[in-house]
């Protein structure tokens, strides 16, 4: 009877150990399947899960583009249309003559309020050496280019609104007799466009 019980005993001891390492063998898996899983993770997804970064959603293009300033602008320097002879619209610099791809505002000489056409996404803030603070604004497939700024906050990846101000009229070294004026330059999938040709239409009426 001793003997019986003591086999049974050792028997049931077997059975545990058996039953235990299954289990730990098990655990380790689920445990080396899921580390796996996390690893094969797009790292993108697990910083930003646990960062809480917030999706930015761009101001939309259904808004029809307004001018560069409030008040009583006027044009110091017309877009250059490739008419020969149209030398309003060409500029001279150290002896060198070149068209205007776009078109210059100012007032009175005043600085002013200069303000987005469109609301959209800062694409470059940069110093140009000859045309002064350059801030460009892609809206869709339209870049408007703004220059002749004085100082701006705005930084690359900026969101902005239509009519925010981006920044105030300036000079610059490559037409300083315009006195504070500000730049607009447009160009629509690589095409270069006249400013004076946007106002009031959607970004994707621009042709």
């Amino acid at each position: 009877m001793y003997s019986y019980t003591k086999k049974g005993n050792k028997k049931a001891r077997r059975y545990v150990l058996l039953g235990f390492s299954a289990v730990l063998v098990l655990s380790v898996g689920i445990l080396s399947y899921s580390y796996m899983q996390n690893q094969n993770k797009p790292e993108d997804q697990s910083v930003f899960a646990e960062a809480k970064i917030p999706v930015i959603t761009l101001p939309p293009t259904s808004e029809k583009a307004i001018r560069p300033y409030n008040g009583e602008g006027k044009i110091v320097l017309d877009y250059y249309d490739g008419k020969a002879g149209d030398v309003e619209s060409i500029s001279e610099f150290e002896g060198v003559y070149r068209p205007n791809q776009g078109i210059d505002y100012a007032m009175d000489n005043q600085s002013f309020d200069v303000i987005a056409i469109y609301g959209g996404s800062v694409s470059d803030v940069r110093d140009d050496a000859l045309f002064g603070k350059t801030v460009v604004i892609k809206t869709g497939d339209v870049t408007i280019t703004y220059q002749s700024l004085s100082d701006t906050k705005l930084k690359k990846g900026d969101v902005i609104k239509q009519g925010d101000v981006i920044s105030q009229a300036s000079t610059n070294i490559y037409n300083k007799d315009l006195g504070n004026h500000v730049h607009i330059a447009v160009v629509k999938n690589g095409k270069i466009i006249d400013p004076e040709s946007i106002y009031n239409q959607k970004a994707s009426e621009i042709k």
